[in-house]
């Protein structure tokens, strides 16, 4: 069941005023809005990693948190990796974040959870680099060397991530994309 609140101008207000699930939360009928973007009351980081209220097992992180998760695993992977001299150990990282946050995000964060690791990876290798290299030359050189010895374990990782994620919703969350794109404004 789809509910529409109304009509925004801006694309993140009408993808939240459009859902598939849930048209009534446990507290009764809601807006959409307040479900999706009105819990932040729990938890660290203004609940960006999970509120105590209406927490079920497995659900724990919400969109921002578990990109917030994987770029930190990241970024600490390739750190410790690099100071280990062991570069099998930040795509392993990177496997083991980018999957594990796809299972325990919330439904309602998945579309960004499975589009944006191999984009963290990037960006947290081009800051590793940038940190611990000589020069501009140097940092850029290593980046590139870095990312084609992780190919492999990039589409990997990524494949389990949209695997768990299709398991666990993503299709309604594609199709509230879609919808809520169809109602902007021409």
């Amino acid at each position: 069941m789809t509910t529409v609140i109304r009509r925004r101008e801006s694309f993140s207000d009408t993808y939240a005023a459009v859902s598939l699930r849930e048209p009534y939360g446990p507290g009764g009928p809601q807006p959409a809005v307040a479900r999706r973007f009105g819990d932040r009351s729990g938890g660290w980081l203004g609940g960006w990693l999970g509120g105590s209220r209406g927490r079920r097992p497995g659900e724990r992180l919400t969109g921002r948190g578990g990109v917030l998760v994987v770029f930190a695993g990241c970024f600490l992977g390739l750190l410790v990796a690099d100071w280990a001299n062991w570069g099998e150990l930040a795509d392993a990282v990177f496997f083991m974040a980018s999957s594990l946050t796809a299972y325990y995000v919330r439904p309602s964060g998945l579309l960004p959870v499975v589009v944006s690791p191999p984009l963290l990876f990037f960006a947290a290798c081009v800051l590793e680099k940038a940190l611990i290299s000589a020069g501009l030359l140097a940092a850029f050189s290593g980046t590139v060397v870095a990312l084609a010895s992780s190919a492999g374990w990039l589409f990997a990782g990524t494949g389990l991530t949209i695997l768990i994620a299709l398991l666990r919703g993503l299709r309604s969350e594609v199709r509230a994309l879609v919808l809520a794109l169809r109602s902007l404004p021409r």
